[in-house]
């Protein structure tokens, strides 16, 4: 007989909140740890507003006691004199935390003993017990304690798992050690710091001055107490630790006010950091890596409590369902499921690390831009699940309302999401995400693929629309119909891509290589092939078309930029005829008559589900335009700054300049300038707001979405048709309800009191 149905090997936030969610499922769970708790850990101790929300499901945030909330991430990047500053906030919707470990753990550990965890602390796995054919049926016990029996072991027994390297499969570590340490300062400033995450990168090797993939950190834990760090993504030889962390600590005493008088408490404590996460090897029959042990940390920051917290969950979830099925062997569900979740996230800070010399370079060159690739590398790999504007996130949920059941709609665009991110996960693994940020987003949002999978299915089988276009064409079942819809969403980003590259860069303005441009440049060249690679594949006859509509958005956004230069500028209306020849609104169209030819629609119905995505596609990036001028941000998290400057800013912004002139200028930073880049932008938002432009943008926003509902008259009825017709309803109420007054201003920059309270 097993002596539990799951044995979890480590009781840090991974190994107990598996336990826990395993225990409230009713089965039997033996939790091990091999020191005494409550025990420290080396660490950061700062928990994201994700790690927030799983331990608010648990039940445990009120045994932390006393915590400081967390608003967000502030990084300096940049060599050290001359670094720039980003906060990334966390809006109204949510909120981090930073504790200590020895609090943390043991809370969570209680949590999963009150749900029927058996704990047993000073407990030391040293090996894998397997059955004849290898399958891993429990764990043997250091000191000739014996052994534990169950058909499940989970292994979060840290970044070095003794458990990992016994496995077969799981043992193939791939990745790379990093290393961090930290130490515990009495600072009588800590209380007026920011309610910020701080990140001071890269940090220089204190024997040769050289920059290395490594970072800093001040974290705020109360009052009078502060957690400072230094890590690095991957250990560099001849590299002393201890060293850089008493460089970086002068670096702060010379420029954090008050921190001169601090004082260190306790001593310099540290720990590997292991970042090779791939799914694949999280799992072998019987076993589950989660947290560390499988990789999960993101070596730009070092964080990975969140990562661990949710890992852990999943490894539960579908522990219990193998138990159910009897089927313990094969934990590929696993697998997958972590892909889809941190897809652009971990795997985004494993290429940083072997690849941190043009990573860094990119960031460095970039981290004042908002185009949308840049702002995308910022976000995946410094602050990955940061999350967005409510408001962004809204239309991308309601969107769900407006897709037919019937049509099956959702299992199709997570397939196509899943093509995509396989595609460029080899390559650079965050450009899975360069459409959204989260995952219900990442499906749901009205993204190219969308546009195909949906006009595919807009097909009158009375041949009373005209005459039909070769139906369907070659290649082009319903079986393909995925694929292809992924090739438009690659074709799509590989134009934002395009759209990233700094024209006054590119003609020389800059001195020395560029090395964003040169990597907008590559990126946009790699999508693309990947897209006409995968459209080839899936439907040779349609390759030329994807070609053919890329060609146009790019020309389209060439003629922007050719008119920027006329004198007098273009009326508002050309602005606006010519972004629907370029970007979203271009490739919306061109989905959209992708699909529709791809399901061997009429010739009829192909142009007019075209026009009706040209007009869906700029309405959608102008209600965009409308939410980040109004105070907010849009999907990648750009502000009212974004279009400052901007060779070829969005039209609501160039109705704002003409009226505004001079008066623009004031949000510009000057020599001293003690605004943040949010009071900055917020001061952006008020002076567009003295204008007619936003009231002009909607007031377009509608006229486009009653042109698009118009052209549906001319689609055959159905439920793709009646999807179409919601989704034209879902951006003109999301128009009803722009503008953010209430978030623009100085006020935008403000933190709201509510956050402050103590969870």
């Amino acid at each position: 007989m097993d002596d539990a149905d799951v044995v979890i090997v480590g009781a840090g936030p991974a190994g107990a909140t598996a336990a826990y969610h395993l225990a409230r499922r009713g089965r039997r769970v033996i939790l091990l740890d091999r020191s005494a708790f409550p025990r420290d850990k080396p660490c950061g101790d700062a928990v994201t507003r994700a790690g927030v929300r799983l331990l608010a499901e648990m039940g445990v945030l009120g045994d932390l006691g006393r915590t400081r909330p967390i608003g967000g991430l502030s990084v300096s990047l940049g060599p050290e004199g001359r670094r720039s500053t980003r906060d990334f906030d966390y809006g109204n919707d949510g909120y981090g935390i930073v504790v200590p470990r020895a609090v943390l753990d043991e809370a969570i550990v209680a949590r999963a003993a009150d749900a029927g965890a058996d704990f047993r602390d000073r407990v030391r796995a040293v090996g894998l017990v397997r059955t004849e054919a290898g399958a891993v049926q429990g764990v043997e016990i250091a000191g000739g304690a014996g052994v534990l029996r169950a058909p499940v072991v989970v292994a979060a027994d840290g970044g070095t798992s003794v458990l990992a390297r016994r496995s077969v499969r799981a043992g193939r570590r791939n990745g790379r050690f990093g290393y961090a340490v930290r130490a515990y300062f009495d600072f009588k400033g800590a209380g007026g710091l920011d309610d910020l995450l701080r990140f001071v990168m890269p940090l220089a090797d204190p024997a040769t001055g050289a920059r290395l993939p490594a970072y800093g950190w001040i974290f705020p834990m109360g009052p009078d107490r502060i957690n400072i760090g230094v890590g690095v993504a991957e250990r560099q030889p001849g590299v002393n630790l201890a060293e850089m962390f008493a460089r970086f600590a002068a670096e702060l005493r010379a420029g954090l006010p008050g921190f001169a008088s601090a004082r260190q408490v306790g001593p310099l404590r540290g720990a590997p950091l292991y970042t090779g996460f791939a799914p694949e090897r999280s799992w072998a029959p019987g076993l589950l890596l989660a947290g560390d042990a499988a990789g999960m940390v993101n070596p730009a920051t070092g964080e990975g409590i969140s990562f661990a917290l949710e890992s852990g969950k999943i490894a539960a979830e579908i522990a219990d369902a193998r138990l159910a099925a009897g089927r313990t062997d094969d934990f590929s569900a696993y697998a997958t499921r972590l892909a889809r979740r941190f897809s652009g996230h971990l795997e985004t800070g494993r290429h940083a690390a072997v690849r941190h010399r043009l990573a860094w370079r990119v960031l460095e060159d970039t981290f004042e831009s908002d185009r949308p690739i840049f702002a995308l590398v910022r976000r995946a790999t410094l602050s990955p699940g940061l999350g967005l504007d409510p408001e962004a996130v809204a239309m991308t949920r309601d969107m769900r309302r407006c897709l037919h059941p019937g049509l099956g709609l959702g299992s199709q665009l997570v397939v196509a999401g899943e093509i995509l991110a396989d595609t460029v996960r080899r390559d650079w693994p965050f450009l899975a995400r360069l459409h959204s940020m989260a995952a219900d987003e990442h499906v749901f949002a009205p993204r190219p693929a969308l546009f195909v999978l949906l006009a595919a299915r807009c097909r009158d089988e009375d041949d009373g629309h005209g005459a039909r276009s070769e139906t369907p064409e070659a290649g082009t079942g319903s079986d393909h119909l995925i694929p292809l819809a992924a090739s438009a969403d690659l074709a799509a980003m590989a134009l934002l891509a395009a759209a990233s590259v700094d024209v006054h860069a590119a003609a020389g303005v800059h001195s020395g290589p560029n090395w964003g441009t040169t990597f907008a440049v590559l990126a946009s060249d790699l999508l693309l092939a990947r897209a006409l690679a995968l459209c080839a594949t899936a439907s040779p006859p349609l390759a030329a078309q994807v070609a053919s509509a890329v060609e146009e958005a790019c020309r389209g956004r060439v003629r922007e930029l050719a008119a920027h230069r006329l004198s007098p500028p273009p009326a508002p209306r050309r602005w606006l005829e010519l972004s629907s020849r370029s970007g979203l609104a271009a490739l919306t169209a061109a989905s959209c008559e992708l699909g529709a030819r791809a399901g061997g629609a009429t010739e009829e119905v192909i142009a007019a589900l075209g026009s009706y995505g040209r007009n869906i596609g700029l309405a959608v990036q102008l209600l965009e335009d409308d939410r980040r001028l109004s105070g907010g941000t849009d999907r990648l998290g750009r502000d009212a700054l974004a279009d400052l400057d901007e060779a070829s800013p969005c039209p609501a912004f160039r109705l704002a300049r003409a009226q505004l002139g001079a008066r623009l200028e004031a949000v510009r930073p000057i020599d001293g300038d003690i605004r943040t880049r949010a009071g900055r932008a917020g001061e952006l938002a008020d002076l567009i707001g003295t204008t007619t432009a936003l009231q002009q943008t909607r007031a377009w926003i509608r006229e486009l979405v009653d042109e698009a509902e118009h052209l549906l008259e001319r689609v055959p009825p159905g439920p793709a048709h009646s999807s179409l017709a919601a989704i034209a309803r879902q951006v003109r109420r999301h128009t009803g309800n722009a503008g953010r007054p209430a978030a623009a201003g100085p006020a935008a920059a403000t933190r709201v009191p509510a956050r402050r309270a103590q969870p």
